[in-house]
């Protein structure tokens, strides 16, 4: 795959910039398109990519591959636009973090192109040695494909995953822990005591969840709007939480000690060997806060 050209829509953005560098260290030729540009780089490309210019097409001339490290509705729109300009044997790659409607869309107007997602499960920031990521294709028993080969060539583990599924898996590792991380902040948010006398008295648990909240308000609202609204799958656990905090309430004011308990080993059966893992995890958080 060395010198395998791969142009990278959004590539000043921070999937786009990390995939770009893994990309590049695997021995591709990347090109960046993007509304701004940084610096005179001749391999990166100031392009409107919703308002192309007539020969902004040129841009894709013997790519190999085309990723759309773009918001979801921005990468179906621009979908026309690529396919415009590129051969029907060119890989497109997606890194939306809902996948179904950009395949959908994909398929929609040509069956025959291929595709693979490619979602990293952590921030961009942070090393992505050992690092989860989610790989989606048309079919989880096709031999591997060489863009997996360029993300374990960076020592991150690989989920394989179809779009449906994937999405359905995103409902409840990112919407779900983002809604009630939320929910704490809109609650915390109307408290009237002051926040810096909470501070001071936090146990773990308190502050493990406003460091939680801290990350989410420090990174770009559009991120999460996203993981909600983007994915149609996100509305059913979102409304599972609502009842849930129903139950509890309605459970902690008949005083029924009995149904709590029962509730809570029911948890613990269903998380199984996991439990011990994420609480050797939690161990390690809370003995950092301390």
């Amino acid at each position: 795959m060395s010198n395998h050209k791969v142009v990278i829509l959004g590539g000043q953005g921070a999937i786009g910039s990390l995939l770009g560098r893994l990309f590049t260290h695997f021995g591709c030729v990347v090109h960046s398109v993007d509304k701004r540009t940084q610096g005179v780089r001749s391999d990166c490309y100031q392009v409107d990519i919703l308002n192309p210019t007539a020969d902004s097409g040129v841009i894709f001339n013997e790519a190999k591959a085309v990723v759309f490290a773009l918001p979801e509705a921005v990468a179906v729109q621009a979908l026309p636009w690529v396919l415009s300009a590129v051969g029907d044997d060119v890989q497109i790659v997606s890194t939306c973090s809902v996948q179904a409607p950009f395949y959908s869309a994909l398929k929609a107007a040509a069956p025959g192109q291929p595709f693979i997602g490619v979602n990293p499960m952590f921030s961009p920031s942070l090393p992505e040695q050992k690092r989860p990521v989610a790989v989606v294709l048309d079919s989880c028993h096709v031999s591997e494909h060489w863009i997996e080969q360029v993300l374990k060539q960076a020592d991150m583990r690989i989920s394989r995953m179809m779009p449906e599924e994937h999405d359905r898996v995103m409902a409840l590792c990112q919407a779900l822990p983002h809604a009630a991380i939320l929910i704490f902040g809109l609650v915390l948010a109307k408290s009237p005591l002051d926040i810096r006398t909470l501070a001071t008295v936090a146990p773990p648990p308190m502050r493990t969840m406003l460091a939680l909240l801290s990350r989410i308000l420090r990174n770009p609202i559009e991120v999460y709007w996203d993981v909600q609204y983007e994915n149609s799958m996100a509305a059913e656990p979102r409304q599972e939480l609502l009842h849930a905090i129903q139950q509890l309430d309605s459970i902690v004011q008949a005083g029924d000690q009995t149904e709590f308990g029962d509730n809570l080993r029911h948890i613990a059966q269903q998380l199984g060997e996991q439990l011990d893992i994420s609480a050797a995890d939690c161990q390690h958080i809370f003995s950092t806060l301390e």
